[in-house]
């Protein structure tokens, strides 16, 4: 066979060789997905540093803020915003909460508790909890990177249409929120900082 003839089979090839979008049980994901998942959710603690840009209609340019999310088992999420008189977002399972630099101690509005709910199962990935409003399909790319795309229920009434969730290998990398179109939210996380270990001072500051 002509060696130009074989380049289209070659490529055909290789694209076959990554698995195509396909729907994941949390309760029996498949063998590939197994050992990642499992990776993925096993950390005791985490702290990372994170960049959120946040899409809207009413703004011609995203609102970009960053900080630094930590993750306690037993103790919830919070997200530390450096923009300066943002309150710390604590989710656990009391609910949100929002806590000043001053003390004040804040209840969001409904429509924010069932956002950062969902960034929680999200950062856990807590995929069962998931599962109940959405349809997840998993998809492998090149180089060990992966996707998982959640399609909210017909008979769902979560806030958030679509989420994704994009990494490589054992490390979550970017969750990407869509509200409607043009209102979107997008999460880069930076590498987790290693062999986090909260202290009781540190599990008194950052979350309750």
């Amino acid at each position: 066979m002509p060696r130009l003839a074989l380049l289209p089979l070659l490529l055909l090839l290789a694209g076959a060789a990554l698995a195509e979008p396909a729907p994941l049980d949390p309760a029996s994901p498949p063998p590939a997905w197994r050992d990642r998942l499992d990776a993925l959710v096993a950390p005791a603690s985490l702290a990372a540093p994170f960049v959120e840009t946040r899409e809207t209609p009413v703004r011609k340019r995203p609102v970009v803020l960053d900080g630094v999310v930590r993750l306690a088992r037993g103790h919830g999420l919070s997200l530390d915003y450096t923009r300066e008189r943002a309150p710390l977002v604590i989710m656990d399972e009391q609910g949100l909460l929002l806590r000043h630099a001053d003390g004040r101690k804040q209840a969001p509005p409904p429509e924010a508790a069932a956002s950062v709910g969902l960034l929680h199962a999200l950062f856990a990935f807590d995929l069962g909890t998931l599962a109940r409003d959405y349809a997840i399909t998993a998809e492998e790319l090149a180089d060990d990177a992966w996707t998982l795309v959640f399609t909210r229920r017909p008979e769902s009434s979560a806030y958030y249409r679509e989420l994704s969730l994009h990494g490589e290998g054992a490390r979550l990398a970017r969750i990407r929120l869509v509200r409607v179109e043009r209102h979107v939210t997008t999460i880069q996380i930076g590498p987790p900082a290693p062999d986090v270990v909260f202290t009781p001072e540190d599990l008194a500051r950052w979350f309750r």
